[in-house]
């Protein structure tokens, strides 16, 4: 049963679900343990290694990928 947790929660994460969401159904007081235990296993759910997906929602380019 527990690995099914992790599983859930990791997959949740990598789909891009909101953490405070994920903190909620798992029964936890806040996003401080999913970040800590699972941030490490979504290596890269934005597809992007570099901060641009920050940078472009910053700016409010988001979701203006490939439009020029």
């Amino acid at each position: 049963m527990k690995q099914t947790r992790h599983s859930f929660a990791t997959v949740a994460l990598s789909c891009g679900e909101n953490p405070l969401w994920k903190a909620k159904v798992m029964g936890h007081r806040n996003t401080e343990m999913i970040i800590k235990v699972y941030s490490k296993y979504i290596e890269n759910v934005g597809r992007s290694n570099d901060g641009s997906v920050l940078n472009d929602a910053l700016q409010g380019n988001q979701g203006k990928e490939g439009e020029e």
